[in-house]
């Protein structure tokens, strides 16, 4: 595994930790590559590696916290020195895309 691959897996494995902390349950091992969903009042895709349609940022992971759970997009706001901030949505989707394994 190169070093970029091992940085990027070591950084989604931190996450989820955090998120197993703070939610006080591990979140679903689907990796999620976009979830269309609605956010607030607005609809919206939301991507890995892509700007966040909501945020000024990028968003850096999505995680399933199972069914009938919430979803939770990690991202990292523009300008900011610290790994990111996540924000819990809400149980439905309309569509969602997970990695190849």
């Amino acid at each position: 595994m190169c070093d970029g691959v091992r940085a990027a897996e070591d950084a989604y494995r931190a996450m989820r930790g955090q998120i197993e902390i703070e939610m006080g349950r591990r979140p679903s091992a689907r990796r999620i590559a976009r979830l269309w969903t609605r956010r607030g009042k607005l609809d919206c895709v939301t991507e890995v590696g892509a700007r966040d349609p909501l945020r000024d940022g990028t968003v850096l992971a999505i995680f399933d916290m199972g069914p009938h759970q919430p979803f939770i997009v990690w991202w990292k706001p523009d300008g900011e020195i610290r790994d990111g901030v996540w924000e819990l949505l809400g149980s439905s989707a309309y569509s969602v895309l997970e990695f190849d394994s």
